[in-house]
């Protein structure tokens, strides 16, 4: 994949630009159809504190989520998560033992543990991990949904191809 601000090849498992310093927000490209709802929200980024923009998803039936136009992040309402991985992942029916530990090797990043504020209500959000060894903590907000940084959902696809919800 390559960086939309420069065009310069993205590092593995990355979606900051080296050369550039770019973020870029390429969890839903090529994955599902969406277009932008709202530009800006009064909803801001729980990173970066940017207005959020609302994309709309060609989901049966149509849903929505909130994405951060500058470090890529995704803000899901409740279910939303799950429901978007059965929309562009299906059932599956047999774990690859071997690709799921892969995947945790290549994607697994260590991070500085930061709690956030919840876009909604400003309240801070509490860390969870998604299911069984994906690799991936998000931000919950009880009342009004989960933060994912950018590259986490593409990450949480990949798990759950190769059999991740089923261990």
């Amino acid at each position: 994949m390559n960086c939309s601000s420069c065009g310069a090849v993205l590092p593995a498992n990355s979606t900051v630009c080296e050369y550039c310093n770019a973020h870029n927000p390429v969890d839903l490209k090529g994955v599902i159809g969406f277009s932008v709802k709202h530009r800006e929200t009064e909803r801001l980024c729980p990173c970066c504190q940017a207005p959020l923009e609302l994309l709309e998803l060609t989901t049966k039936p149509v849903s929505s989520v909130d994405r951060c136009p500058h470090c890529g992040g995704l803000f899901f309402p409740p279910g939303g998560i799950g429901f978007l991985l059965d929309q562009v992942v299906g059932p599956v029916y047999a774990m690859h033992r071997e690709l799921l530990e892969n995947l945790h090797k290549e994607l697994y990043r260590p991070e500085t543990v930061v709690y956030r504020k919840c876009p909604v209500c400003k309240q801070m959000m509490s860390r969870q991990s998604f299911g069984h060894r994906s690799g991936v903590v998000l931000d919950r907000c009880i009342n009004h949904g989960d933060w994912l940084d950018s590259g986490e959902f593409l990450h949480l696809a990949e798990w759950k191809k190769a059999g991740g919800l089923l261990g």
